[in-house]
Parts: C-alpha cells; structure tokens; sequence
C-alpha cells in the first residue's frame, strides 16, 4: 500500500508550480494564482514555529496576490493543522479522493476495445490547449491560460487527442513520475459523450506509457462525483488517500 505522503509526493511532481519556497517543512508552491494545487502549501513535515510559519505564509501568498490556501491530506503536518487552520479562519474546499491501480493487471485488462483517430504526443499544441481551457481547465484569460500551460510543459508527460486531426472530440494527460503515471485533463465534447471516448483516451495514453516503463497510475476524483468514482472502480482503481483544501476565508 503506497503512503499518504508519497501520493502527495507524486501529484506535487505531476502538476508541478512555477515557484517553491521552502519553509521547514513546507513546501510552499505559487503558480501565479492559476489552480489551486500550484497555489498551495504542501506541509510535509511540521514546522518548528507554527504559528510564525502561517504568518510567514499569509504574508508570501498576499505579496503575491494569491488566497492562502493548504493542501490537506492524512500526511499533513503538524496532525493538527487542519484544525488550527479553521480556528485560523479558513473553510474547506474540493475534497478530493485519490485512487490508485496497476496498469497491466487492472485498468488495461478492463478497458473494452473502442476504434478511435487517436494521436499521443510528449507536449500540448494550441488546439489541445484551447480545448482543455475551454471544457476541463475553467477558462480564464489569453495570461492564465499561458499560466497554466506552463504548468503543463514543467513536467514529463504525455498528451492524446481525439480524432488526431480536425475539431477535437476528447483529450486527456498523462503525467509521468518515476514508474508513475498520474491522470489529468480527461475532458470530453458535450456533443460526444456516452461513445466511449474517454476510455479510448486512457487506453490509448497508457499503451503508450507502458512503453517507457510506466507501471502504476494515479487519478484525483472529486469525493461527490458518483458516476466517475463507478466508472474508475470498474477500471480497477481503488481509493488510497484523499485530501482537501483549506483556503483563507
């Protein structure tokens, strides 16, 4: 069974910020205010100071124009924070389960079989970007947009697309750590739902991982999200840790 903080470890790597300050323990991450997981605290180990350290961190974050916000799982450090967190005045948001499975022996031996146009590449074109702005990533302006994309090319991963050319139906990434691959950026066409699209997208990106050496995936699945939570467990996926924000109200 793989550990709270060594899930944390790998989402940190898989969607990783454009700055990081260290603060004894700490790692405090900033993104220029796009996602809150590149604009969140990681506490991996207790400070000394705790109270210094959250005022050290309000004042960074404010610098910046960014929420104070914390990324809480069981790993988090002090075993307390959450709760000194709300006496501190901050409310949660996004509780977040995070699952785990085998790529050979789980999800690809599950996977049906569905014919689809499908390219993988090693990075995001515009038009892959400008439909994830457009259906998963929020939207936003031509700046957060860049932002975000940032984000994207920081990391080793791969990326599909579906057909492999012409409007786009459905895309998804895969973001490579270590034997690891963490699944982001799974978004479908309203217009093309229920065809099986998304699944041709998570067969196609990890073929293509097990090739390099892939063996295990992660996903983040909103706790509230029945239909996605159904739809992974029959992929193999089990849930190993959760977590969720605390962002200063």
């Amino acid at each position: 069974m793989i550990s709270a903080a060594r899930i944390d470890n790998l989402m940190n790597q898989g969607w990783p910020a454009e700055a990081k300050t260290e603060l004894d323990g700490w790692v405090v991450r900033r993104n220029g205010g796009v996602t809150m997981r590149a604009n969140s605290v990681l506490p991996a180990s207790a400070p000394f100071d705790l109270d210094r350290a959250l005022d050290y961190v309000e004042s960074l974050y404010q610098a910046y124009d960014i929420t104070p916000c914390f990324h809480i799982s069981p790993a988090a450090q002090p075993a307390d924070l959450d709760a000194r967190l709300e006496a501190r005045g901050y409310v949660v948001r996004s509780p977040t389960l995070v699952q785990c499975a085998e790529v050979a022996d789980d999800v690809l031996d599950r996977l049906p079989e569905v014919s689809a146009d499908l390219n993988i590449s090693s990075a995001p074109d515009d038009d892959w970007m400008d439909f994830w702005w457009s259906i998963d990533g929020r939207g936003g302006s031509a700046e957060q947009q860049a932002t975000a994309r940032g984000i994207l090319n920081r990391g080793r991963a791969l990326y599909a697309v579906i057909p492999s050319s012409g409007p786009i139906k459905a895309i998804g990434r895969l973001a490579l750590v270590d034997d690891w691959a963490g699944l982001y950026c799974l978004a479908v066409d309203q217009r093309f739902r229920r065809q099986g699209l998304a699944l041709a997208v998570i067969r196609g990106l990890l073929q293509e991982a097990t090739t390099v050496g892939i063996r295990r995936i992660f996903l983040q699945v909103v706790a509230d999200n029945e239909p996605a939570r159904a739809l992974y467990e029959r992929l193999g996926f089990r849930t190993v840790s959760q977590y969720h924000y605390r962002v200063r109200g």
